[in-house]
């Protein structure tokens, strides 16, 4: 499977959640976020048999996403679900080591004060 470009990605994961029943969608340009070029990424996810795009006609487009593309998406939205663990993993072993290292630092002080005093 080739590497699409993050923005083309992010585009075949919101057609997915707009095509859900798998058969041709008609969508405008406002559809889509304003600082997408639309027009040109659903051309190229035409051209790479990611989506079927039967017309495209001043910005608007009769399409279906295609087994690959719904592949594609599912890609995307497990790599984004890994990275969203592998950050709540990394910030629970920070937490966890910071409060391992106060309470280490809170019990030598005691016995400092214990053995000291």
């Amino acid at each position: 499977m080739t590497t699409l470009g993050e923005r083309a990605g992010a585009l075949l994961v919101k057609l997915e959640a707009l095509c859900a029943d798998g058969g041709y969608h008609i969508f405008e340009d406002a559809d889509f976020l304003p600082e997408q070029d639309a027009g040109e990424m659903l051309l190229f996810l035409a051209d790479s048999r990611y989506v079927d795009m039967r017309y495209n006609e001043n910005g608007t487009y009769c399409l279906r996403l295609l087994p690959a593309g719904r592949a594609y998406a599912a890609q995307m939205r497990e790599g984004r679900r890994a990275e969203m663990l592998r950050l709540r993993r990394g910030a629970l072993f920070a937490f966890l080591g910071g409060l391992a290292g106060g309470l280490a630092g809170a019990l030598l002080m005691l016995l400092v004060l214990l053995v000291g005093g």
